[in-house]
């Protein structure tokens, strides 16, 4: 008998908060399978159809933010592949991340699997911290690599717009906090 294939796991990383000193940490995780190459597709036509095009989250302006997550909010493809988690009073960013990152592949995995992993924004030595961290946790990760430039992965700029919605709404703006819900309700994200 043949033996199964490896479920292909692809984990894109974003946090947010090391500038709070602390107070306030996010860190979000989307998890994607097969289905990787069109979601692509439909995330890059979100990005130009709504006007934010490659642009970070902190710098894009209101309207397009609106457009860009309205759109988000309707990709089914989407549904139970973005996890977040909120993290407080803490500095132990590089080990959170590790963390939730790892329960994201595990809320998507099967028994055999092999995750990529690709985090933004992670020099040399704390990227070997987080594949530390991940391999402690027993996530069975082929390749984990850094993200530099996040202009160039609509993939990172989706779990970098979640990672600035999630702060936005834990810093009381009203609008975030209604989009976060509507996220919420329509299952595309999860809080861990």
């Amino acid at each position: 008998m043949p033996k199964p294939k490896k479920q292909k796991l692809y984990a894109y990383v974003d946090e947010s908060g090391q500038d709070t000193k602390g107070l306030m940490f996010v860190v979000s995780v989307l998890v994607l399978e097969e289905e990787r190459e069109t979601v692509l597709q439909q995330l890059e036509q979100i990005e130009i159809g709504s006007g934010k095009k490659n642009v970070k989250w902190h710098k894009s302006r209101h309207e397009f933010r609106t457009q860009y997550i309205e759109r988000v909010a309707q990709l089914q493809r989407l549904k139970g592949r973005i996890f977040f988690e909120i993290f407080s009073d803490t500095k132990k960013y590089i080990d959170l991340t590790s963390f939730t990152t790892a329960k994201a592949i595990l809320k998507r995995s099967g028994e055999d699997y092999r995750a990529r992993v690709f985090i933004d924004g992670f020099n040399k030595k704390e990227l070997e911290r987080f594949r530390r961290g991940l391999r402690a946790l027993k996530i069975k990760a082929r390749q984990i690599r850094g993200v530099k430039k996040e202009e160039n992965d609509a993939f990172i700029r989706l779990v970098d717009a979640i990672c600035g919605l999630v702060r936005d709404a834990h810093e009381d703006n009203q609008w975030a906090k209604g989009a976060l819900s509507q996220l919420k309700k329509n299952k595309i994200v999860t809080e861990l």
